[in-house]
């Protein structure tokens, strides 16, 4: 891990991606340190090159901002977000960072917002309880 990446150089590899072929770049806080002011810095710079279409972000909820910072996105006009049910995940390289923004949270979030997600609550409920059994045993020799 090199520490915070400029937004240009964020951007050149981004556009870089872009131009040779890939339909879609995921700007990332892998460890989930990135403030509001920091996803809008790196933003205005990323879109200076690319259009949001071609846009995803990928926020973990370490410091409490993932959802402030989809709202950052969203202002862009970037409708692509990752997400874990349950929040899941981690960092490998980051020990006690913590998960993907939870798919929930953001589901719930985007409709507060008026949003339509297409996604069945019902079922994102089912999937969460079922990603949490699976995770509580994980660690079982049963």
């Amino acid at each position: 891990m090199r520490g915070a990446i400029e937004p240009e150089a964020v951007r050149d590899v981004s556009e870089r991606l872009i131009g040779i072929g890939c339909g879609e770049v995921a700007v990332a806080d892998t460890i989930g340190r990135a403030s509001p002011e920091r996803v809008d810095r790196m933003l205005a710079e990323v879109t200076r090159g690319i259009a949001a279409s071609h846009l995803a972000c990928h926020f973990h909820d370490t410091s409490g901002q993932a959802l402030a910072n989809v709202d950052v996105a969203l202002a862009f006009g970037i409708r692509i977000f990752d997400s874990a049910v349950g929040g899941l995940g981690g960092c490998p390289y980051a020990p006690g960072a913590a998960g993907n923004v939870a798919t929930e949270a953001v589901v719930a979030h985007l409709t507060r917002l008026g949003y339509d997600t297409g996604v069945d609550i019902r079922k994102l409920a089912h999937a969460r309880a079922l990603a949490l059994r699976l995770k509580a045993g994980a660690g079982s020799r049963d």
